[in-house]
Parts: C-alpha cells; sequence; structure tokens
C-alpha cells in the first residue's frame, strides 16, 4: 500500500475505478468513459493541479484530483474529485489520501483547502469528520491547513 502523486500515466485506470464509484450507489450517475476520461483529464491539465493516489496490491483504489490558485489570502486549493472503491471503503483510505494530499499542499504555501459535496449524508460527514468546516448553506466546505 502507497500513497503517491498522479501522473499522465494514471489517468486510465483512475478513469476506470471513477466510472466505477459514481455510476454506483449512492450517486448512479451515468459516466461513459469518455465522459470521465475528459473530466479527469480537464482537472488533470489544469494550472497548478495536484493530486494524489492510493494503490493496494497493484491497483489504484482511490485518488483526489484539483488544483490550487492565488486568492487575496493565499493559495487554496480546490479539491474537484476525490473516490475510493467500493470493497475498501470505510477502511481509512480517504482520510490518508487526505493527510498524505496536505503534506504535499503545505509544500506548495498552500493554507486552505475548499469543496463542494452534497450536504447532509455520509459524504459531507466524511469530510466534517476530516476536520473540513461547512461555510456556506451552499455546502462549501473548507479547511486550514
Amino acid at each position: 500500500m502507497s500513497i503517491r502523486r498522479i501522473k499522465q500515466e494514471h489517468i486510465a485506470e483512475c478513469t476506470k475505478l471513477y466510472m466505477e464509484v459514481f455510476n454506483g450507489e449512492p450517486w448512479n450517475d451515468n459516466w461513459t468513459l469518455e465522459t470521465a476520461t475528459e473530466r479527469l483529464h480537464d482537472i488533470f491539465i489544469s494550472p497548478n493541479f495536484e493530486g494524489v493516489f492510493y494503490l493496494e496490491e497493484g491497483h489504484i483504489k482511490g485518488a483526489i484530483f484539483g488544483n490550487y490558485e492565488q486568492f487575496f489570502d493565499g493559495k487554496h486549493y480546490n479539491l474537484r474529485e476525490m473516490f475510493v472503491a467500493k470493497d475498501v471503503q470505510g477502511q481509512g483510505i480517504g482520510s490518508k489520501m487526505l493527510a498524505k494530499l496536505e503534506g504535499n499542499l503545505k509544500e506548495h504555501g498552500i493554507t486552505t483547502l475548499i469543496l463542494f459535496t452534497s450536504k447532509g449524508n455520509k459524504t459531507s460527514q466524511f469530510y466534517l469528520n476530516n476536520g473540513f468546516n461547512e461555510w456556506t448553506s451552499m455546502a462549501m466546505m473548507g479547511k486550514d491547513i
């Protein structure tokens, strides 16, 4: 098991996992290989991309995609996508990836993580459990690091 920075060669495997996770419960999205590839590629090529993946037994079992940008009060990281394989959810992998990501972001002088998520479900509760705070009624969440 290891957590590493995402590179171009990891996008294809991340895309397959992304589809498995978000086309299943509770989201029931309708991602295709084409749309999911485009989504993750678009995030990957954004300025100041930073992402990590969780590798277990030679397979990617989770990933975080996002980028950072300058604000008046420092650099903020926009967590755009985070997903963990169904068979390993609830084992602390998401929290471990967030901790690794935070360490990487500190190297770049990032002061805040922000994200949007569904409100009032296990996803928002996961972020609350990992030190994020709800900022608005729109479920924008942030965490100073």
